[in-house]
């Protein structure tokens, strides 16, 4: 997304929202509900609304992401089954309680800024790839060898060293910390 002007958002039809380039602090999406840091679209009217740059009208109907192959994902404004299915990011792990890009052919789900995700990121002074491994790894933050609750997620993988891995969880975690 390259166009920062203020932009409209159907949760929040009082005000405009407005680009916010800070890279200060963490926040809550207003619209998916999943922690956010950095940049993002804001209201400057004292309404405490922010949102994820991928959270902001007009974002796509439907993406692909590579690390799921032919996968489809349809963005819906709840996620399937709200209120009575217990929905969960297949990128991060976390709670989907928001709006969700949902693949129905494999009943995957993806938080929308998990689905626009940097293949790329430094994190406490190394390269990270993100990679979708099968693999038993330990994350090198929680010491874990899943994801949350047990659940498969992708990793943030060491260029140095090939080895180190970071849950997708972790990984903000740690941005949002040295932020």
């Amino acid at each position: 997304m390259a166009n920062h002007g203020d932009k409209e958002h159907e949760r929040h039809p009082q005000h405009k929202l407005s680009w916010d380039a800070s890279l200060n602090g963490g926040y809550s999406c207003a619209d998916c509900k999943f922690v956010g840091l950095g940049p993002r679209y804001r209201c400057t009217k004292g309404c405490n609304f922010q949102v994820h740059e991928c959270c902001v009208p007009p974002r796509p109907d439907s993406v692909a992401v590579s690390l799921f192959g032919d996968c489809r994902f349809k963005f819906l404004d709840f996620p399937p089954g709200a209120g009575v299915d217990h929905r969960f990011c297949d990128a991060c792990g976390t709670d989907v309680e928001g709006c969700v890009y949902h693949c129905f052919h494999c009943d995957r789900d993806l938080h929308p800024s998990c689905a626009c995700m940097k293949d790329d990121e430094v994190i406490g002074g190394v390269k990270y790839r993100l990679r979708d491994e099968g693999k038993k790894w330990e994350c090198v933050e929680c010491k874990m060898r899943l994801g949350l609750e047990g659940k498969r997620t992708w990793w943030y993988v060491s260029e140095e060293d090939g080895e180190s891995r970071l849950h997708v969880h972790c990984a903000r975690k740690l941005l949002l910390r040295d932020a």
